[in-house]
């Protein structure tokens, strides 16, 4: 257990107070502004974005199946990719600056094209990152891979900081809310919360909710940066997998189309992982009679996951997808191209989240419960 929260248990049994006095609740930074203003325009964002999808998939002129569930990944990953590059700005600076942040964007695409191409067109990873971005056909020449690389990684930057800001933002808003109502009796309105999203056993009669936040020293948490990255990958695999495996999808869907629709939906994974992630971070817990306290992220977390079963579930589709004669080298193509996305994608959402977002969410969440105390408890 960190520094802080061996403090913070030390404390007992006044916690809170404790927390008051490490906590500005009077401070109201651009990440206060920046959620105030995604509450606000999110709704509306998001019926333009549906309208926005609707021209797009009558653009494109594609009404089968794959068509329109490829119009309405990229409708709303080009909606996220405006939204995002407008959070870029009005968020808080990040830990790591800027003056690093960009030179590294600027030159790992580069580098990973160059690379590609030195590696020659019979890579396959070439043509899959060539049909994210269709610009010059099945070329696979130096400028065709530096504008994949570069659309690649700015489109998923964006959506990264947009997608993230909507997270952070309601939950910083809202969240303060959900866990007030777990101190309501089980049998009132919002009560079935401690049970169905948190799975806290009925046995346990709640006193109160409490906060042991993970050590804070100012620097870039590279720890919690690998754990949200590993834990966006192997959800994004698992997810997926239903996509490239799934002997139906492998016979409905052109495998081009099957590239597109499975990254464009791995750019939207991080509410699956974030939210439990956080919870974790700060340490929120139940406290009752009972001899050890109940951590809330566990419970969310297995209610998040439950029901995917990663390696049983993917061994399961690839065997059926083998015994029923499908194009092993496809499906190992198409699979091997994806996995080397995901880990971008996991990469740069992740660092996005523990760059700029972390450590404002962080206190932004227990600094709302704190001032909601003289509140009604509950949604």
């Amino acid at each position: 257990m960190s520094e802080t929260s061996d403090r913070i248990k030390s404390m007992v049994p006044k916690p809170m107070a404790y927390l008051r006095t490490i906590i500005n609740l009077n401070e109201d930074t651009k990440h206060d502004k920046l959620d105030r203003l995604i509450t606000k325009v999110f709704p509306t964002f998001i019926v333009a974005c549906s309208v926005f999808t609707v021209a797009l998939t009558i653009q494109l002129g594609s009404f089968s199946f794959p068509g329109v569930l490829f119009g309405i990944c990229l409708g709303f990953a080009l909606g996220f990719t405006a939204l995002g590059a407008a959070c870029v700005f009005l968020s808080d600076r990040g830990v790591v600056s800027w003056k690093y942040v960009v030179p590294a964007v600027t030159a790992l695409p580069a580098l990973a094209a160059a690379a590609l191409y030195t590696a020659g067109s019979d890579i396959g990873f070439n043509e899959f990152i060539m049909k994210y971005f269709d610009v010059f056909g099945k070329n696979t020449d130096l400028v065709a891979l530096l504008v994949s690389a570069y659309s690649i990684t700015l489109m998923a930057f964006f959506v990264a900081y947009g997608v993230v800001s909507v997270i952070v933002g309601y939950f910083r808003s809202y969240f303060h809310r959900v866990l007030r109502s777990l101190e309501r009796p089980p049998g009132e309105k919002g009560g079935r919360v401690r049970t169905w999203l948190f799975q806290v056993p009925d046995i346990i009669d709640i006193k109160a909710v409490e906060f042991e936040p993970d050590e804070d020293d100012g620097r870039f948490n590279a720890g919690l940066f690998l754990n949200t990255a590993s834990s966006l990958f192997l959800l994004g695999i698992v997810i997926c997998s239903y996509i490239f495996i799934n002997p139906l999808f492998l016979q409905i869907i052109p495998s081009e189309d099957m590239l597109l629709i499975g990254m464009l939906l791995s750019l939207f994974i991080s509410p699956l992982v974030i939210p439990w992630s956080i919870v974790k971070s700060i340490g929120a817990k139940v406290t009752s009679d009972a001899p050890r306290d109940f951590y809330l992220w566990k419970g969310m977390r297995g209610r998040l996951y439950q029901g995917f079963f990663a390696v049983t579930f993917f061994m399961m589709l690839l065997t059926l997808s083998v015994y029923l004669g499908m194009d092993f080298m496809r499906i190992l193509n198409t699979y091997l191209g994806y996995v080397v996305f995901m880990g971008i994608v996991s990469m740069i959402t992740s660092f996005v989240y523990v760059n700029t977002y972390y450590r404002g969410f962080k206190n932004g969440i227990i600094k709302s419960y704190l001032l909601s105390e003289g509140d009604p408890p509950g949604p």
